[in-house]
């Protein structure tokens, strides 16, 4: 191959990277920015109070109001419980005194059901996912780059070819 057609073809290359990368980076920003959810945060401690009166509610039948149904967390975030009720309640493996409180931290992906006192239906469903980091979206931005750097790339051989590789097939 000829060096002046190497030359240009890496020229056009570089080019259709840094172009790639442009839109990519573009892109892949504004659709995280369009399509995060609230978990998509670093760690926290979440507080669940469950309020006085629960038992009662439960008892009726009737759920509780501040407690929802199902949460999400990420990796490393904590659920800490407080129970303001007058009898104590358990969710899963966290027994809370009347008055007291107790913690759980969130350690692997999954989706989790408790059984639960404070609940009507008698269990508890939670999400843990992992958080979405700049690492995370540095190596989505890397896979969408490459392939449509490589895109590019053909596509302006085809549409505007070098003198160069003209001549070749002369």
């Amino acid at each position: 191959m000829d060096r002046t057609l190497a030359r240009v073809l890496g020229r056009r290359l570089m080019l259709s990277l840094l172009l790639g990368a442009a839109f990519m980076l573009a892109f892949s920003e504004i659709a995280y920015r369009l399509m995060r959810s609230p978990d998509e945060r670093g760690p926290q401690v979440i507080e669940l109070v469950i309020p006085t009166g629960a038992a009662e509610r439960i008892e009726m039948g009737m759920p509780v109001p501040a407690i929802p149904d199902d949460m999400v967390f990420v990796i490393g975030d904590t659920l800490l419980v407080r129970n303001r009720d007058v009898v104590p309640h358990q969710l899963g493996p966290l027994w809370i005194p009347a008055g007291g409180s107790a913690s759980l931290q969130m350690q692997r992906v999954d989706d989790y059901v408790y059984s639960c006192t404070f609940q009507p239906t008698k269990y508890l469903g939670f999400t843990v996912r992992t958080a979405t980091t700049w690492k995370s979206r540095l190596a989505a931005l890397w896979y969408g780059t490459v392939p449509f750097t490589m895109f590019v790339f053909i596509y302006s051989l085809m549409v505007r070819p070098p003198a160069e590789m003209k001549r070749m097939f002369e």
